[in-house]
């Protein structure tokens, strides 16, 4: 023994002599592939890794894939530094033509923990189709032309209407994406720890759509003025036939459907159902057109193929008035919050 170190071990029967190599000292090291490739995910590193190598191990490029833009993000390593640095990466750009690099240093080889990201390409667009139902010469899909192409174009490439399309009542039914779905989420959530009665809340059913009122008279006749809604994928426009009947729904003792009589009020359709149920919210009383609009109040104008809806007031047992007015105000503001949500797109 030298200086308490041990300078040599005298092996003995059996003893097991173990030599690690430098590799398995160090953390395992891996490349990583992202972007438009088929196989996206971390490799293995092997010595001498180019970017092509890593390309084909991923499947190969989507038909997506930019050949005009792949880009390098590098670590900075500097084990020998004694201050912070701003720099974080190190990046480098390159194109590739017929699976080789043709820009930058064709010699160049990947690192450990190398980040290959293959970009999508701004010229690659996917079919958005778009659908036009009921009284067009020909409805069915349509894929859209241009990004801001509208409910007017779509309705002149379907054709037109035909003469037995009631047009008042033509509506547009658009499904939620996936920041709208959080949103309206959220705004639930939220009610629904404010609320008295969290199973009203939990009774909203909100769907995967939602209706925009829409005017398709003055979108046809103005083209890309502001009722000439941009459509989005998905989109489907309903072009009804002439609906001669006013449906009478909620909190009415026989809720049905009646003859549209021009001139008739809200309180003479509600007398053809029979008046008011006992709960009846009467001063909450409000109207759905068929072109996906609605007013609220007994002044509003009804038109063939409305619905004329009657609120009704909680049913709580042992509830004060007070409680259920709470109630009442905590599910309508959620309504309101929810639809004032998605109309904002």
């Amino acid at each position: 023994m030298v200086n308490k170190e041990i300078t040599d071990i005298k092996l003995q029967k059996n003893d097991r002599l173990y030599v690690p190599s430098k590799d398995e000292l160090r953390e395992e090291r891996s490349v990583t592939l992202a972007g438009e490739v088929h196989r996206p995910g971390p490799y293995p590193y092997a010595y001498n890794m180019s970017i092509e190598d890593l390309i084909l191990q991923g499947g190969g490029l989507l038909e997506s894939a930019s050949r005009a833009k792949i880009d390098v993000s590098r670590r900075i390593k500097n084990p020998m530094s004694t201050i912070q640095s701003d720099i974080q990466s190190e990046t480098f750009t390159f194109n590739l033509e017929n699976g080789l690099i043709i820009s930058g240093d064709k010699r160049f080889t990947l690192l450990p923990f190398d980040i290959v990201t293959v970009r999508r390409s701004p010229g690659y667009e996917v079919q958005q189709n778009v659908f036009i139902r009921g009284e067009a010469l020909f409805p069915g899909s349509y894929s859209k032309i241009t990004r801001d192409e509208r409910i007017s174009s779509i309705v002149k490439r379907a054709g037109g209407l035909t003469s037995s399309a009631y047009i008042k009542g033509a509506r547009l039914t658009r499904v939620m994406n996936a920041d709208e779905k959080a949103r309206v989420e959220s705004s639930l959530k939220l009610a629904k720890t404010s609320a008295k009665d969290s199973i009203m809340v939990d009774s909203l059913d909100v769907g995967s759509t939602y209706y925009i009122g829409i005017d398709l008279e003055k979108a046809i006749a103005n083209p890309g003025g502001d009722e000439d809604i941009v459509l989005r994928a998905g989109d489907i426009i309903d072009v009804p036939t002439y609906n001669g009947t006013v449906k009478i729904s909620g909190a009415v003792m026989y809720p049905n459907a009646v003859t549209y009589v021009k001139g008739m009020s809200i309180g003479d359709y509600i007398s053809n159902a029979g008046g008011y149920a006992f709960k009846a919210k009467k001063s909450r009383v409000f109207v759905v057109y068929m072109n996906g609009k609605v007013s609220k109040g007994l002044m509003s104008r009804i038109e063939p193929g409305c619905e004329i809806i009657v609120p009704q007031k909680p049913d709580r047992e042992g509830a004060s008035l007070g409680e259920i007015l709470g109630i009442t105000s905590s599910v309508v503001s959620t309504a309101a919050m929810v639809t004032t949500l998605i109309r904002q797109f």
